[in-house]
Parts: C-alpha cells; structure tokens; sequence
C-alpha cells in the first residue's frame, strides 16, 4: 500500500524541475491518468477514438479553468495555449473543433501557438496542423449536447 504522503512527493519531484509548468501539468496528470505532463496528454492518442476525444473535451474545459483562474499570469498564459492546443488536436485527429468559439478566433488562437518559440514543439507542429487543415475546408463544431464554448 503506498501511502498518499509518498505520492505527493513523487508528484512534486517529477513536476516541480519545470515550476512554470507545475500547474497545468498537475492538472493534466489529474484528467488525464497516465499521462507523462500536459503536452502528453494533449499529443499523444490514445487507442481508442471516442474515449480520446473525451480527454481532449475534458482536456480543454481543465485548461479553459486554469486560463481563467490561474494563480497567476504565467499560469493563466500558458493555460491559454494548452487550451489551444487540446483544440487543435480535436481537429487533426477527430476533424472537428471542440469549441463552439467562432473558427477566426480559434485560428487567431492557434497561430498565437504555433508562433510562440516557449512553447514545445510538439504543441506548435499540432497548431500548425490544425492552421492548415482549416484552411483548406471548413471544419465542424462541436456538436456534443451542453458543450460549452
């Protein structure tokens, strides 16, 4: 039986060597069990197509509260691009936006990321992705009943 003092260590040891992304990380890890930080649990798949558009749904609404609660502007601003991207990875795997947002904000949003050299590569390739996807037809909303923005 592991004791919850042992796993509140290991949380802060493995997220506390990048404190900038302490917050948005520890939420990913919460949503998303399993998941090495958030930039994993926006990227990387997981096998099943319905149960990985979920995360992403629950992925966005965990970062969408950050962005607006965040302790402080550093955690809110890259909570604001995490937000970004779970959007743009609801359209480069599944082909729809997750957001009920206008598509001119969203891209706004999506080149702000891609542009933006602090953040991770992979989260910058997945905006770009998604940038040119819409570019070339127009993309469907989310349709989920009660899906906010």
């Amino acid at each position: 039986m592991t004791d919850s003092l042992s796993d509140s260590l290991r949380w802060a040891i493995s997220v506390g060597a990048d404190p900038e992304r302490s917050a948005a990380d520890w939420l990913a890890l919460e949503l998303a069990p399993g998941s090495q930080d958030a930039v994993a649990a926006i990227c990387d798949p997981i096998p099943d197509p319905d149960a990985d558009l979920e995360r992403l749904r629950l992925l966005k609404r965990g970062f969408k509260t950050l962005r607006l609660g965040g302790e402080d502007s550093t955690d809110r601003r890259l909570a604001a691009r995490y937000y970004a991207a779970t959007l743009a990875a609801g359209l480069v795997r599944h082909g729809l936006w997750i957001s009920r947002q206008r598509t001119d904000r969203i891209v706004e949003a999506l080149q702000g990321l891609a542009d933006d050299e602090g953040i991770d590569d992979r989260l910058r390739a997945v905006a770009s992705t998604a940038i040119a996807i819409a570019a070339e037809r127009v993309i469907e909303g989310d349709a989920t009943p009660g899906a906010p923005d």
